[in-house]
């Protein structure tokens, strides 16, 4: 007859950490796990224990993650004045190898700085271990980017993951290891490889610049606007010509919050205006997209489009404009689309009659700056194209 496993009575106590007896836990405090003599603790007393706790685990984890030594800065600056606060300040200085002598330490005089400093290493000099586990928390970060981000990381952000990366070796293994050619290569090779292993496995990944992109046309890249356009649109936007249904051209401020209300409305309804890009030439011309509305009391979405009159008349707002129809009915499931022109806007009404939006009335009013401004109002049905 096969014996029977011996239970461990007892537990551990999640705030001092230490193991006891069945009989050390009481009523609600033994469910929680919270011993007698812990439960008769102030409540901030048992939370900065168990603070302790947290910071005892993230330290002596190897090798330590990113969230380990943001959550040691974290407390060591936010509870300074607690025991949690010094213990992390603590072991902040241990890893970094920072010698903070006691107060009235006669000895201290005596130790050398020389003693702290540590030769530089290149990342092809470092023993294999020490390079294995770079390669590691490379591949790590590299993919938690991608997967949180959902693009891959370039530029600036690959090199942040990098610099975290060397960093956190020289913290772990009191090194001061320096990047070189042979580190610069094991960066791309692991963005090279983590990229085939996604695309192997049937997951798209894209650049940060193809990410940006929603839908394109024969001469068009449309794609999500981004901080780098300000001085584009704020060149496009303002011209009082173009800015015509606003009766003024914007300034620096009004386009910075046109700018933020469309990362507003990308956040929210997955859309909103979006950057005209010529393909062949880059260059930022206007703008089209699809906004949540209100008409007449009732939630519509409107199709909008602004375009650089020194591009009028070849096109492009008609290319646009049809372009982000057929996005609303095929990738959006809408079956209807309205558009609310300036009565005297005669280009944008031709605009809207060659995509086939019929007129179907009128606006009530539309206030901007505090000014009533009626609008025609034409629609698109998805039976109608």
């Amino acid at each position: 007859m096969a014996k029977k496993k011996k239970k461990h009575s007892g537990h551990y106590c999640k705030i001092c950490g230490c193991h006891k007896s069945n009989e050390s836990f009481t009523g609600k405090g033994h469910a929680l796990h919270i011993c007698k003599e812990c439960q008769s603790l102030p409540k901030d007393e048992q939370a900065d224990m168990m603070r302790c706790n947290e910071v005892e685990s993230a330290a002596f984890r190897f090798p330590m993650r990113r969230q380990d030594w943001e959550l040691l800065e974290k407390y060591a600056k936010k509870y300074k004045d607690r025991e949690s606060g010094k213990f992390a300040q603590e072991m902040l200085d241990m890893k970094r190898g920072v010698c903070v002598p006691e107060e009235g330490d006669e000895e201290a005089d005596e130790w050398d700085n020389d003693i702290f400093q540590v030769a530089e290493t290149p990342f092809s000099e470092l023993e294999e271990d020490t390079r294995t586990a770079m390669r590691e928390l490379l591949e790590d970060n590299i993919n938690e980017y991608m997967m949180h981000k959902d693009y891959i990381p370039e530029g600036k952000d690959l090199q942040d993951i990098a610099d975290w990366v060397l960093k956190e070796t020289n913290d772990t293994f009191y090194l001061k290891a320096v990047p070189d050619d042979a580190y610069r290569r094991l960066v791309d090779d692991t963005v090279r490889q983590l990229v085939k292993e996604w695309k192997d496995d049937g997951m798209e990944i894209k650049t940060y610049a193809e990410s940006l992109i929603v839908m394109e046309t024969e001469r068009l890249v449309i794609r999500k606007i981004t901080r780098k356009d300000m001085g584009a649109l704020l060149a496009i936007m303002g011209k009082p010509e173009v800015m015509y249904a606003w009766e003024h051209g914007f300034d620096k401020k009004e386009v910075r919050q046109w700018v933020n209300r469309q990362f507003s409305r990308y956040r929210k309804d997955g859309y909103g205006y979006f950057a005209l890009v010529l393909k062949d030439r880059g260059k930022l011309i206007g703008q089209a997209g699809l906004m949540k509305s209100v008409i007449n009391g009732n939630g519509a979405v409107e199709l909008g489009y602004i375009l650089d009159n020194a591009y009028w008349h070849n096109g492009y707002a008609t290319e646009a404009a049809r372009r982000c129809l057929r996005y609303a009915y095929e990738e959006l499931g809408l079956q209807e689309v309205y558009c609310s022109i300036r009565p005297e806007n005669t280009p944008s009404i031709r605009v809207a009659e060659a995509i086939g939006m019929k007129p179907c009335g009128s606006h009530t009013i539309i206030i901007y700056n505090g000014k009533e401004m009626p609008h025609l109002l034409y629609k698109a049905e998805q039976s109608m194209q």
